[in-house]
């Protein structure tokens, strides 16, 4: 067709006609076919038939099985411990096990600390509803068994001998502990007390009882089916305390060297911190946990102790510990112009150290206190008084004979 047909068969009224609906359905199958973005596909499972006699569950594939436990996994924890001064000792409650055992036990972990009694220098107790008490137990004073099935702990009761277990200097370093079980960071005094979790109250005779809520992350006891904290593995050492000393307490024993006594038994010259000499008649006594050695000393069935211990060098502050020694004897505290006519000064291992003899009714002491390093060194005897007045010299001659190592 030559242009002038065309033009002539475009510009006719039926040509137009006939043409527009023509090329609109090409152009609505252009568009149908393929100038728009394709449909998003949505994708289903549906169950192939089985040709076998009957229909096995399906096994997942290895990406989709789910990670086998770790023994080494962690999970969560939760931890309610306690410190209760009474008798010369701090009494630790502690319960710490999986967060799901121990949350619902703040309450009466809460409400039994609150109904103590402190008679005769210890802590009396009415066990919480569902706490059922397992009686004494190596160092534990007391076992509470809790609960049942999956939601089953304890709590354990224990003491530890310190001549001040509400101060500051003791509850820190023990919190801190406790915060690294948990696998939670250290705090400072300041950062622990404007904590959530630490309380303070005291009961009605002005024992001062310090405790804490603390949520963290414990290790799995390998190869245990359940998650719950480890253990202490040492024989004998208290799960209320923790597994370790506070920092500052080194530990128990390690007596390196000994001398005989009279009836036949031996007396150790020497820890691992330092040699000294042992006077005649002072008889090794037993362990206890917070004194890195200890002495008996009779006189006539009147009888004194003497022991070594350590602390910080924060908590080993001369008129503190005087003053707190001075109120076990029954005796006022000093203020610090009357303290300076008290204490004396004396060479202990090469290092300047402080003597005072303090004189009680009932009860005596005569204590020294030494700083080497981060270490405060307490080397004390107390006891009946002719017995720790007989002793004066015996004890003089001791701290004159330590060399630390």
């Amino acid at each position: 067709m030559t242009p002038r047909r065309n033009a002539a068969f475009l510009a006719s009224p039926l040509s137009a006609l006939t043409v527009a609906p023509m090329l609109a359905s090409a152009a609505l199958m252009i568009f149908a076919g393929g100038c728009t973005e394709a449909p998003e596909i949505t994708r289903r499972f549906v169950p192939k038939p089985s040709t076998a006699s009957s229909d096995a569950p399906a096994v997942p594939t290895a990406s989709e099985r789910p990670a086998a436990p770790k023994s080494t996994e962690k999970v969560d924890g939760r931890m309610l411990a306690a410190i209760v001064p009474a008798g010369g000792q701090g009494w630790f409650f502690k319960i710490s096990d999986v967060d799901a055992a121990v949350v619902g036990q703040v309450k009466n972990f809460e409400t039994l600390l609150k109904t103590l009694k402190i008679e005769g220098g210890k802590p009396v107790w009415k066990a919480p509803e569902g706490w059922t008490e397992q009686g004494k137990s190596g160092m534990r004073a007391e076992t509470f068994a809790i609960g049942s099935g999956d939601s089953k702990t304890e709590c354990s009761v224990i003491a530890l001998p310190n001549d001040d277990p509400a101060s500051d200097e003791y509850i820190l370093p023990n919190v801190n502990r406790w915060r690294g079980q948990l696998s939670l960071g250290k705090q400072s005094i300041d950062e622990m007390k404007a904590s959530d979790d630490f309380h303070q109250f005291d009961l009605e005779d002005g024992t001062t009882i310090t405790w804490v809520n603390l949520a963290g992350k414990v290790p799995a006891r390998p190869g245990s089916g359940s998650a719950s904290p480890s253990r202490p593995a040492t024989a004998g050492a208290s799960s209320a305390a923790g597994p370790s000393l506070p920092p500052g307490h080194p530990p128990t024993g390690g007596a390196t060297a000994s001398k005989p006594t009279a009836g036949g038994k031996s007396s150790p010259t020497s820890i691992p911190e330092m040699t000294f000499e042992v006077p005649d008649g002072w008889v090794s006594g037993s362990l206890k946990p917070f004194r890195k050695i200890s002495w008996t000393v009779d006189n006539d069935g009147k009888t004194a102790e003497f022991y070594i211990s350590a602390l910080g060098a924060a908590g080993s502050d001369v008129a503190q510990n005087v003053n707190r020694w001075r109120g076990q004897a029954g005796l006022k505290s000093l203020k610090e112009n009357e303290l300076s006519n008290e204490v004396k000064d004396i060479l202990i291992g090469g290092e300047k150290g402080s003597l005072i003899e303090i004189s009680g009714e009932k009860q005596s002491i005569i204590g020294a206190i030494v700083v080497k390093g981060d270490t405060g060194w307490f080397f004390k005897l107390v006891g009946d008084p002719d017995t720790v007045s007989r002793e004066k010299d015996n004890v003089r001659a001791f701290l004159n004979s330590v060399k630390f190592r």
